[in-house]
């Protein structure tokens, strides 16, 4: 695919609530309907901060598209895409705008984003055809990353020395390898299917004020209105 088809759009990073979560639900719960309060609250109930996804290098838009929507539905929020010197871009009709609800991180070399997910009590595990480890054995660690290297390459000498281990998706056909978006899914299922919403209440609350932040048409005119009426004479 041509990198400047209009398809494809880059990746923008989360930032910073601009309000404290308190004055955003206070601002903005009132004007969003009931059953999207409910809807906002369940996903941020189930969201996981015990998994995280890692694309060292990954370049198809398509590839990187599918791999966040796919995390998106698993409760799995926080990807950490590794440039290598490519760009990421993002196919924008298969993520139907799912980064939006995401914290997707960039990073232009492996090591910061290895020591961030370390130093979070993150162990990396990598996907690979030949991996030693059963999903099942890393759906049973605690805090994990898993690692999907690029798709002709695979994942640098770096990223493999830098991970506990590697893991392998379990296949019974002639085929040899998966596309990587597809084994993404296979390893997000395993390793989320048991798994509750984790995050504490008061992470849990910052992400509903995004949510809400997102849900709403121009959230800071509203809010900076809310302050306002707040304010006694």
């Amino acid at each position: 695919m041509r990198r400047s088809n209009p398809d494809l759009s880059p990746l923008t990073p989360a930032v910073a609530l601009p309000y404290t979560p308190e004055e955003i639900e206070a601002a903005l719960q009132e004007v969003v309907l009931p059953e999207r309060l409910a809807r906002l609250a369940a996903v941020a109930d189930a969201r996981l901060g015990s998994v995280a996804v890692v694309l060292e290098s990954v370049i198809d838009p398509h590839n990187t598209a599918a791999v966040l929507r796919t995390a998106d539905a698993h409760g799995v929020g926080e990807v950490h895409m590794i440039e290598l010197g490519t760009k990421p871009l993002l196919a924008k009709r298969v993520t139907r705008g799912c980064e939006r609800w995401m914290d997707v991180l960039l990073h232009r070399s492996t090591p910061p984003c290895v020591e961030a997910l370390r130093a979070r009590g993150f162990e990396l595990w990598l996907a690979d055809m030949a991996g030693t480890a059963t999903l099942e054995e890393v759906a049973r660690r605690p805090r994990v990353a898993l690692v999907f290297g690029n798709e002709h390459l695979g994942a640098s000498a770096e990223m493999r020395a830098a991970c506990a281990g590697t893991f392998s998706v379990p296949m019974r056909g002639m085929v040899e390898s998966l596309n990587v978006s597809v084994a993404a899914g296979i390893a997000l299922h395993a390793v989320t299917k048991d798994r509750p919403g984790d995050l504490g209440e008061r992470e849990s609350r910052a992400l509903r004020a995004r949510f809400l932040m997102e849900s709403v048409r121009s959230p800071e005119l509203v809010i900076e209105r809310w302050r306002q009426s707040q304010v006694r004479p």
